[in-house]
């Protein structure tokens, strides 16, 4: 019988924990040995869902033309330091989050490398000058 109530509180337990998304259904895995166990002979968590970690850093040294990208060795999932698929030539201005502002002949994209998806930034308005009355 104590058997049957244990199953019985796993498969609530389950119920809530399906309805969380990705990231807090993996916190919720720190809670306790048991939610821990529950959540992997489930399979509850789908890693394929969960936010890639960059395992590097790109670096821009005042010597070379091209920026460098820096990562240690790893067995999990990688996010490749190539920026060949937005083009070739450019350089990383600056970034936040993961996302890079990169620049090449004048043109400006956001580039996220862990998706490898970019977009060209709309280009500059023209600078207006004002009149200065005499």
């Amino acid at each position: 019988m104590m058997d049957t109530a244990r199953e019985l509180s796993d498969d609530v337990l389950v119920d809530v924990l399906r309805r969380l998304p990705p990231r807090s259904l993996a916190m919720s895995r720190c809670v306790s040995r048991a939610w821990r166990d529950v959540m992997d002979t489930r399979q509850l968590l789908r890693t394929d869902l969960l936010p890639l970690s960059v395992r590097g850093i790109f670096m821009e040294y005042c010597l070379l033309s091209d920026t460098v990208y820096f990562a240690r060795p790893s067995t999990g999932p990688d996010i490749s330091g190539s920026l060949d698929f937005v083009s070739e030539g450019g350089r990383v201005l600056d970034h936040r989050n993961g996302v890079l502002l990169y620049k090449d002949d004048g043109v400006y994209f956001v580039v996220n490398p862990a998706t490898r998806q970019y977009t060209q930034l709309p280009p500059w308005p023209p600078l207006v000058v004002a009149a200065t009355l005499v």
